[in-house]
């Protein structure tokens, strides 16, 4: 069990768009999105992509599990690895499903689509976990006993919800698939992760790829640069940044390239990797910029 102060977050995938394994990923990652946040002995996930399953994996030697599990959009790379997420399987285990509606459409929906023929063997009615589903209206405020969750509407093709996350007095927001303005900042997004301890933020792209100078422009793709997140980052006076949902063909050492360039001598930013877990309201244990 945690402890009762403990505010954690894990990462089990950190890919954008499509899950990208093979040895130029090893030590980033090629798992889409899917995030562990510990707060004391509340168990919160964000979105279900690949790395879901992993997490999955991890949870069922700690039957049973009671979770509340937040919705970031429901695009394919966020959903993708619910199928495999073994707890859903497991009579006993409850959980709680977040999501704002998109296009008219909820988690729910989307499950419903996965777990389905000739898709998928397994239907819903399968699933022996005891499975709640909720919507909310981005802007909305949740509550989860001592957990405070904000959320808000972020620019993204079919819209997305950041989040953000206060326990203990301490805070961690979590802004995936956003594209900044085309001038300007996001005010949206600034005021949501205004002073947060810990964001994670969408930096899929260079700046040379999103105006494409390099390849097709990325502009209205619903993505971030890394330029841009860190200075939203720190227009918002945010104390430590880890950017994330990596384009799904960047290797290890492009990242490590951009991280000696883009990120040098910042103390308070790291590309963030699968399976590394940060402590809220800690500086960041930065890997070495060689």
């Amino acid at each position: 069990m945690s402890p009762a102060n403990d505010f954690s977050v894990k990462y089990w995938g950190v890919r954008g768009s499509i899950p990208s394994p093979g040895a130029h990923t090893v030590r980033y990652g090629g798992n889409t999105t899917s995030l562990e946040i510990r707060c004391g002995q509340q168990l919160f996930a964000l979105d279900g992509g690949t790395g879901v399953r992993l997490f999955g994996d991890a949870l069922m030697a700690a039957q049973p599990v009671r979770a509340t599990i937040l919705m970031s959009h429901l695009h394919l790379d966020h959903v993708q690895g619910f199928p495999f997420f073994a707890p859903f399987l497991m009579a006993g285990n409850r959980f709680d499903l977040w999501s704002a509606h998109h296009n008219g459409v909820g988690v729910a929906d989307i499950l419903r689509q996965l777990f389905n023929q000739p898709a998928f063997p397994i239907s819903m009615d399968m699933l022996k976990a005891e499975i709640s589903f909720h919507t909310f209206t981005p802007g909305d405020t949740l509550q989860f006993e001592d957990v405070t969750v904000k959320t808000a509407l972020l620019h993204h093709p079919g819209g997305s919800v950041g989040y953000r996350m206060e326990y203990e007095g301490r805070s961690f927001a979590h802004c995936s698939d956003w594209e900044h303005p085309a001038a300007g900042l996001d005010s949206t997004l600034v005021d949501l992760v205004r002073d947060v301890d810990l964001l994670s933020i969408d930096a899929t792209y260079t700046d040379d790829e999103y105006h494409g100078r390099a390849g097709p422009p990325r502009i209205g793709w619903g993505h971030a640069t890394h330029t841009t997140a860190l200075a939203h980052a720190d227009a918002a006076h945010v104390r430590n940044t880890l950017l994330f949902h990596h384009d799904p063909a960047r290797t290890d050492e492009q990242l490590d390239l951009i991280a000696r360039t883009t990120l040098a001598h910042r103390r308070d930013v790291q590309f963030v990797a699968e399976g590394q877990v940060f402590q809220v309201g800690q500086p960041l244990m930065l890997p070495a910029r060689a």
